[in-house]
Formats: C-alpha cells, structure tokens, sequence
C-alpha cells in the first residue's frame, strides 16, 4: 500500500462521516422542542405497551407448549419429550417423574450430560419428595394467567370490531370463559441464586406421573429482543431486566449497568415473575434535554462516531497489513517445503535408480543406498505428516485416542527408537526418570509427534554439544518432561516468536537445516488440545531446554 492510497483511504472515510454528523446535529436542534414536551407520558405509554406486548408474546408460547405437552400419547412419552429436547429450540430440559419410582428422565446415572445434572440438581425438592407436586396442584390455576390473557386479547379483538360496527360473536365470549382440559397441568416459576427458571407440567391422573419441561429462557428472550430493537427514543431507554436488576435486553441508549435503577418499571408477573420493562431517562424522570447539553451529548455522538470511523479504518489498514505479512510468510512456507520435498524425493530417485540399473556390486555401497532411501522417506514422512497436522489443527478437524500412558516406560520407548539416529549425530543421551510409576492421559501419536519433533530440533541445532537429556519429574497434579541439549541456543530475537507457525530461524532456501517451520507450533497445539503446555527455558551459557507439562493421573500406588 502506496502513501497516496492510504491518504486517498482516510480521505474517504473522514468527509462523509462529517458530513453525516453535521447532518445529525442539525437535525437534533430542530427536533429538541417535540422531544422534551413528549418525552415522559409517550415513555410510560410505551413501557406499559411494551410490557403488555411481552406478556402476550409469553402466555401465547407456554399455551402452545402447554397444549402439545397434554396431547402426548402416553406410548413413546419419553421418545417424544427427547425429540422435543433435540429439535425444539424453546425446550431446555424434559423430564418424567413418577411417584413410585422417582425420576424417570433424565435418567440418572453415569450418562447423563452436565446440563442434565445441573437441571436435576436445581429441581431436587421436587424430585425427591421434598416440595410435593400437589402442591402444585393444589393451586390447579396455574393456566389461569394464559386464560386472562386471551381474555385480553379477545377484548382487543372485541373493541377493534366494536370500532369497526361489527357484532362480537357468541363464540369469542364464549372462549374467554371456556375452562382449561381435564388433564391437569401447568406453569411453575422456580427460582435458583435469584435466576429465574420455568417449569412446564402435565399430570393425566391424581396419582399418574408427571412429564413436562423446562423452558428456555434464552430462546424465548430472541423472541422478546425484537420488541426493544424497534424502539429509539432520544435520552429514554427501555429495558428488559431480571429479578437481580441484570439487564437482558434494551433499547438503543447508553449501555445500562446491573444495579441502575429504573426511573418507571412495569412488573410482567404472572408469565415472567420479578422481571420487568423499565424506562430510564437521561437526567431523571421529568428532565428535559437543554441545548447545551443537546450540543454537548452531539459533540460526544460526533466523537463517539469519528472514533469509530477511525477505528475501523485503522482495523482495516491493521488488517490489510497483517494480511500481506501472512502472505509472505505463507509464500516463504510454501517454498520451503517444496525445497525440503523435493530434497528427498530427489535422493531417494537417484539412489533407487543406481539399485534399478545394478550399479551398486559392492553389498556395502547396496547397504549404505538403502539406508540412505529409508532415512529419506523417514524424512519425507516427518514433514508430511507435520504439514497435515497443521491443515487438521488449522481446520479443528484433529481427533485424539487418549490412553493411559506409563510415562517412564514410555520416555525409555522414545530414547529406544531414537538411540540410532543420536548416536549417529554422536550425541550423548541422559534419560532421567523417578523410580516411581506415573501416568498422564494421552493420544501416543500426539505424544510421539510432540517428543519427534524436540528430539529433531536438538538434532538438527545442537548437534554440536553433543548432549541431549530428557528429564521427567513426576507431580501430584502436572508431570514435567524436560528436553534439554547443550548446542548454541535460541537467537535472542527469535524467542519471542519460536512456537509461531511458520517461524524458523532461517527462512532461506540455502539454509543447511532442513525443516518447515511447523514443529514447535504443532507440538504446543498437541499438548495444549491434552491441558498441559510447552514452554521454553534458556540454560545458563549455551543450550536451550523445552519443558513439557502433562496433566497427572497419579502414582501407581495410588490406582
């Protein structure tokens, strides 16, 4: 990006936005009479509106919920609520509770899911006995506030035709007086740490069980945010708050905070009890907006939105930057690899031709191609692998088969599989582990890969300090495995920046250390997926020491 261009882009962002909040200021001036005179009686109008609106939209969902709940057929009840579960966005929880065997569903026991414990945890006095349900029936009225409200709705419908001059029918007077189905049933508010929760229940006979289930207030709270988002009225804001005073839902206005208190409220018992719709004014109820004031909140607005312009723009120069630096890196990842592949690919071709042709008469020279063809491939696996695992890790697509892990046995395995390799790179190989049996929880590919890929690193850049120690030290909580060498180290600028993808600390292609940037960043992602880390730790002089940690599953005395 040119200097011309990136002037010519603020350019652009910078004229319109002042235009428009010119436009803005002016246009707040002129409206500031009809706002202050209006102000509170539309706001408590609408409040009331509001409320009644929600209160509405509520009684009609449970009376929907409440008629599917009592039209269940008795066979395949448990199918049918776990459908509803699973399909039905405004189902939270279903259960069955009967009176002899307890609770049914969610059955307990070893499958059941976190949320399916927290909801049995939070009804427990109702399915242990404790709070018994006829309590609930006792009060039989629970429908009653969804019958008050098709009563309300009726008598709206009965003023519209009343207004219109049409008669009222027989039937609609008919349905607002109608009583509620044989099947007895309900809606129950609960409440947990002062959260309100909704229970649904149907119960066919007096002592038949009783199925239901708990409404998701979550979902029912996207139906009610529409109703706030179509409201914008200068220094009045609405809200949906709770019974702890934590705001759910609210007009476009400053940002209210838990606590604040509402200058009008209108309470939306029965159907949500302890909430409530509430009006805020800037200033206090009856304030009106000066013109100082008005320039004052405009100037800020103005702010607010030249920030916000500036803000993008920067985020998007940021970006843009950020873009063409990963560009680099990855066309600089691309070439590299395709360096490293075609290294070995060209090793193995031409000592698997000298084999093909029979120009290796001398069984030692025969020996030595063959060595050099397995080492190759051997390589060429590595770096593929590597590449694959970034694609998986990159995309979340990488799946483990964690197993207990014996971690002494295990770190003997790895120094066993790698003792050739070390002693041909002539480097002294110190393992260290408790006499104690330790176990971690872990995928052994992933575990294999993380360990390759120091032990490849110690060989390819410490080769020279002709020491490679692996320390394991056992905890009550974290094992730590300790990757030690004792070759030049870490570059000083590169520290910041090793376990980056991408990041060696020579990118060019005549770099006599073959690799692709990927190792340490895959290994941290490995063992990060399992809850532990990698971290690096610089060692007095020269050298360098990873330290892996591992979460603990205990001492074999301990099992």
């Amino acid at each position: 990006m040119g200097k011309r261009a990136i002037i010519f882009f603020w350019l652009l962002l910078l004229i319109p936005t002042l235009l428009i909040a010119a436009g803005a200021i002016r246009l707040l001036r002129h409206e500031q009479a009809r706002i202050d005179s209006m102000r509170i009686t539309a706001a408590r109008e609408m409040g009331a509106t509001l409320a009644d609106s929600l209160q509405i939209t509520v009684a009609g969902v449970k009376q929907e919920l409440l008629s599917s709940l009592r039209a269940v057929a008795p066979e395949g009840l448990a199918e049918t609520l776990r459908s509803w579960e699973a399909e039905n966005y405004l189902v939270r929880n279903v259960f069955i509770w009967d009176p002899d065997k307890g609770l049914v569903l969610p059955v307990p026991g070893a499958g059941t899911t976190n949320e399916e414990k927290r909801f049995v945890n939070r009804y427990d006095a109702l399915f242990t006995g404790r709070f018994g349900w006829h309590d609930v029936d006792a009060g039989e009225a629970a429908p009653a506030p969804v019958n008050s409200i098709t009563q309300l709705q009726a008598s709206r419908r009965s003023m519209v035709r009343a207004a219109k001059g049409a008669p009222l029918p027989a039937e609609i007077a008919a349905a607002a007086s109608k009583t509620t189905a044989s099947v007895r049933g309900g809606w129950m508010p609960w409440f947990e740490e002062n959260r309100l929760h909704i229970l649904g229940w149907v119960r066919r006979a007096p002592d038949g069980p009783v199925y239901g289930l708990e409404l998701e207030l979550m979902a029912l709270l996207s139906r009610l945010v529409p109703e706030f988002a179509s409201l914008s009225e200068t220094g009045t804001v609405y809200a949906l708050m709770d019974g702890s005073g934590r705001v759910l839902s609210q007009s476009s206005g400053a940002p209210l905070n838990t606590g604040d208190k509402p200058d009008v409220s209108i309470s939306m018992a029965p159907q949500l009890p302890h909430w409530q719709v509430a009006v805020f004014f800037s200033g206090g109820p009856g304030a009106t907006v000066s013109g100082s004031s008005l320039f004052l909140m405009s100037v800020l607005l103005l702010g607010t939105f030249i920030i916000a312009i500036l803000s993008g723009g920067g985020l998007l120069t940021w970006q843009a930057l950020r873009n063409l630096r990963e560009a680099r890196q990855k066309t600089s990842f691309v070439s590299n690899v395709s360096h490293e592949l075609k290294t070995p690919l060209t090793s193995i071709m031409m000592y698997a031709e000298l084999l093909m042709e029979g120009r290796a008469a001398d069984p030692a020279r025969r020996d030595h191609y063959l060595k050099v063809i397995v080492d190759e491939s051997r390589r060429l696996t590595r770096l593929v692998n590597n590449v694959l695992d970034f694609s998986r890790l990159e995309q979340g697509r990488k799946t483990y088969h964690h197993r207990r892990i014996d971690m002494g046995h295990y770190l003997a395995e790895v120094v066993d599989l790698h003792r050739v390799r070390l002693q041909e790179a002539e480097m002294e190989i110190d393992l260290q582990a408790e006499p104690d049996r330790f176990y971690a929880e872990f995928d052994r590919d992933a575990l294999d890969q993380v360990m390759m890929n120091l032990i490849d690193n110690a060989i390819k850049y410490a080769g020279e300090g002709r020491y490679l120690g692996i320390h394991f030290v056992g905890g009550n909580r974290m094992h730590m495995i300790r990757v030690v060498d004792h070759g030049p180290g870490i570059p000083a600028d590169f520290k910041n920046r090793m376990f980056a993808k991408f990041q060696r600390a020579d990118d060019s292609l005549t770099t006599s250390k073959p690799g692709s940037g990927l190792g340490l960043s895959i290994a941290r992602q490995l063992v990060r997926d399992h809850g532990g880390d990698i971290r690096f730790e610089p060692v007095p002089g020269q050298g360098c020491c990873f330290i892996i940690s591992l979460p603990a599953e205990g001492k074999a005395d301990d099992l």
